[in-house]
């Protein structure tokens, strides 16, 4: 993250910032379009105007009872099954009820990396939690190297999911729990967790085909690492020590709902 400093966005891979950058874009077309309702966007500190009503969900559900695709980052997501859109594999999750100021919202980077976060408290000095959905390519050579910079892994990481396992939990300065076999939708695959170190600038973790990802300083990821078919995806729940424990369960219980369409 950049030297801001706005502990509110630092949710892993940066997919606050990721939000708030769509979020701002929006309501500054609104306004060059001579909207009369101003509107409130209260996750990651945006806070725009008076009283509204919060962004729509994504309606791409063609039929009743379909799944919807997940929306752009910056839209608010409500209680339901989604999908991925040009995800590699298909993916479908539950979002699981939930009342104001509770919210979900989109929050993802880009196609093989798509995300939602959640936020159960206006208290902007704890930062959203999330769960992201990657294909993940490469790991960082040093997680305190800049995140824009960082040179990767050379030769890469392997294709299997023991080698991402084994390159993720040997990053300097971090801890990672035992891995441990699990079945993802009748997939294969290990769950571990890491906690990021507790200092800034050491943020630095893995990459996609497009870009660095990075976490804040003391991140928690809780990580399912499967085979689908030949494609290693990952889900990642990111959270905080400071994260209240409902917004735990509410993370693990998106990655539980998780189910594979290859």
């Amino acid at each position: 993250m950049a030297h801001l400093r706005e502990p509110e966005c630092r949710v892993s891979g940066d997919y606050c910032a990721q939000a708030q950058s769509h979020r701002s874009r929006r309501v500054h077309r609104a306004c060059a379009l001579g909207a009369s309702t101003a509107l409130v966007l209260s996750a990651c500190g945006v806070d725009v105007g008076a009283s509204a009503s919060p962004p729509p969900p994504s309606e791409a559900s063609s039929a009743a009872g379909s799944p919807r695709e997940l929306p752009i980052a910056g839209q608010n997501v409500s209680p339901g099954t989604y999908s991925l859109s040009e995800f590699p594999v298909g993916i479908t999750f539950e979002i699981p009820p939930f009342e104001p100021p509770a919210e979900w919202f989109a929050c993802s980077a880009s196609a093989v990396e798509q995300a939602v976060c959640h936020r159960s408290t206006p208290d902007e000095d704890i930062p959203p939690a999330a769960v992201t959905f990657q294909i993940v390519d490469n790991v960082v050579a040093d997680p305190c190297s800049d995140q824009e910079t960082a040179e990767l892994l050379d030769p890469p990481v392997g294709p299997s999911v023991d080698e991402l396992v084994t390159a993720i939990s040997s990053l300097e300065g971090y801890e990672a729990t035992a891995p441990v076999d699990i079945t993802v939708s009748g997939f294969q695959g290990i769950e571990f967790t890491m906690t990021a170190p507790d200092t800034e600038g050491c943020g630095a973790t893995w990459a996609t085909a497009d870009r660095t990802t990075g976490v804040g300083p003391g991140e928690i990821n809780l990580l399912r690492i499967v085979d689908v078919d030949g494609v290693r995806v990952m889900i990642a729940g990111a959270y905080h020590p400071e994260t209240p424990d409902a917004d735990v369960a509410a993370v693990e219980d998106v990655m539980d709902s998780a189910q594979f369409e290859p």
